[in-house]
């Protein structure tokens, strides 16, 4: 599918649930495509992403819900954050949980946008600081990052994907 056309931003709402979830796995196939093992990357459906997504976004808060960006009536990307859930961190500090773009619209600007918004929600919580966790091998979303202003803070940590460990890399930016 084509991404051009103009991009409109708005909370999510459990009728998104399905779009959402369909962004999540496609965006997750081909981010992750070489950087996890692949019988890994085969296990995650869109179905069990629905399920994830209707239920988290029935109990959501109207302002914490994500953020959907939306072109010609289909869901392209979602975004939302909180508080960061690192032991290390203080409760001044505010995280980008999820940033997932359907393949075809990035280098589009519509993540750009997204992390505008959730870091705007974050500032308006009385969030100072921000993280979010990046593949260490993963050099797209490090270099987006990077020209988005947010800086890796030193931290790493590694997660389990199927039966292989992956390093990430914790990246910050104040908000102030």
């Amino acid at each position: 599918m084509a991404c051009d056309g103009p991009v409109h931003y708005r909370r999510a709402t459990t009728e998104d649930a399905e779009g959402i979830a369909q962004v999540h796995a496609d965006g997750w196939h081909r981010a992750y495509e070489g950087l996890v093992p692949e019988e890994y990357l085969r296990s995650r459906s869109s179905h069990g992403h629905a399920d994830f997504w209707r239920s988290e976004l029935e109990i959501e808060a109207p302002d914490r819900k994500p953020w959907v960006a939306i072109l010609d009536d289909r869901i392209i990307g979602f975004a939302d954050g909180g508080i960061a859930r690192d032991e290390d961190l203080d409760s001044g500090i505010g995280e980008i949980y999820t940033l997932f773009v359907a393949p075809e619209c990035w280098e589009k600007g519509v993540r750009s946008m997204l992390v505008e918004h959730v870091t705007r929600d974050l500032r308006d919580h009385d969030f100072q600081r921000a993280v979010f966790w990046v593949l260490e091998a993963d050099e797209v979303m490090r270099a987006f990052a990077e020209w988005v202003g947010w800086r890796p803070d030193g931290t790493t940590r590694d997660e389990v994907y199927g039966d292989t460990m992956v390093a990430q890399l914790r990246y910050a930016r104040d908000l102030i």
